[in-house]
């Protein structure tokens, strides 16, 4: 009877995942690279000189800024859906997991350049 329980509820637990939570790493790292080097950016609340690598959660939406002197750049984090995620469709529950972790994204291209040699 025990033994039929501990199934049960190990098997829940695994359908209750999505695919993506299970299999993908969170954080993802975004690197930022400049021409010249040591251009301040900043990522939302995390910053740091060129060439600058952080682990950003998934599924947040992010916009890098670049400052040298003056002169300032941005571009937008580029989100796109896993495709691991659409394996969840074989098992419902993971869609909704997916999706409200924001594991169902992930942010590509990963390197970013800013040129400020213009």
């Amino acid at each position: 009877m025990k033994k039929s329980v501990l199934c049960v509820v190990l098997a829940a637990s695994i359908f209750v995942q999505g695919c993506c939570t299970l299999f993908t790493n969170d954080p993802q790292t975004v690197s930022v690279d400049s021409k010249p080097p040591g251009v301040k950016v900043a990522i939302g609340p995390y910053s740091g000189t060129t060439p600058y690598h952080v682990s950003l959660p998934r599924g947040k939406d992010y916009v890098v800024t670049a400052r040298q002197g003056e002169a300032t750049q941005t571009q937008n984090l580029t989100k796109s859906i896993e495709p691991l995620y659409w394996v969840n469709i074989l098992i419902f529950p993971g869609l909704i997991v997916d999706l409200a972790t924001g594991k169902m994204f992930k942010y590509e291209p990963t390197t970013y350049t800013f040129d400020f040699t213009k």
